[in-house]
């Protein structure tokens, strides 16, 4: 099987089209130009050569036709194939096989990617469970956030200390339960720093009244660097002024750009330097 562009196909036959037409009217042209032998014999031959010339042209369209409606069932198939695919109820290569040699390498090539989806899919559910064990083990308040806002994982320790029940936290989203968490300013802030922090009331049905509390909000990224998750722990008030001042020694530790002395020392730097104290004294002026 030769995997070929339609341009270069239809090129094809116009080419073997017009070759044929070619030696048809030259072979005729130079059969009725023959004066030796007999007239009548030398016309039948020219006559019966353009007609086997237009046989076998004639049978040049039949195969070309031919090809491009095979073409057309191919595409037809492989379409079939990714509507089947898209719906999930594509499970064999039966559609496939019937394409020959082409079906049999795609099949192949499907192989080896349900092979790929299926490892990775196993690493999923053990990173999934992996997630799960430290939720149940881990003696801390915390909540698991996806890109959304919506809480899909809770810790055990916070179910317990808080006595609330699971159902009233999953797949609600932290919005609707923090009062003053606005998940879309949280996003773009956890973007920027390692944590933040912010106090909420925290209010659910089993809940009489909002209680405060204080979290500190943590940011997971994927491989791209972009957000994908957020978690999010429950904190006490001498945890939460430790990371207020851990955050603010942060940002006073943070000086401005210092050039180094051997820049400084360069007489284009200098230069550079009188250009805008010269500039400034005219600005102040």
């Amino acid at each position: 099987m030769f995997l070929i562009s339609k341009f270069r196909v239809y090129l094809l036959y116009m080419f073997a089209v017009l070759t044929i037409l070619f030696i048809g009217i030259h072979g005729y042209v130079t059969f009725s130009e023959i004066g030796t032998g007999n007239a009548l014999s030398l016309k039948y031959f020219a006559e019966n050569f353009i007609y086997y010339v237009i046989v076998l042209l004639i049978i040049l369209t039949i195969i070309f036709v031919l090809m491009l409606l095979k073409s057309k069932n191919i595409f037809k198939e492989l379409e079939k194939v990714i509507e089947l695919s898209r719906q999930g109820k594509y499970s064999s290569g039966t559609q496939l096989k019937k394409l020959g040699r082409l079906g049999g390498k795609i099949i192949e090539i499907n192989t080896h990617l349900n092979s790929l989806n299926e490892m990775k899919s196993l690493k999923i559910s053990s990173m999934s469970n992996i997630v799960n064990f430290l939720l149940d083990k881990a003696e801390i308040p915390m909540l698991l956030l996806d890109a959304q806002g919506m809480i899909i994982k809770v810790s055990q320790y916070l179910i317990e200390q808080m006595e609330i029940g699971e159902k009233d936290l999953i797949n609600e989203y932290a919005e609707n339960i923090f009062d003053k968490f606005n998940y879309s300013t949280v996003m773009i802030e956890l973007q920027k720093s390692k944590y933040i922090t912010l106090q909420s009331p925290l209010m659910v049905e089993s809940f009489e009244k909002p209680i405060d509390v204080n979290i500190v909000a943590f940011p997971i990224m994927n491989y791209k660097n972009e957000l994908s998750n957020c978690i999010c722990t429950i904190i006490t008030k001498e945890e939460f002024s430790k990371y207020d001042v851990v955050k603010q020694e942060h940002k006073l530790s943070v000086d401005p750009l210092k050039i180094p002395k051997e820049v400084q020392d360069l007489p284009l730097f200098k230069r550079f330097k009188d250009i805008f104290r010269h500039q400034e004294g005219e600005i102040k002026k």
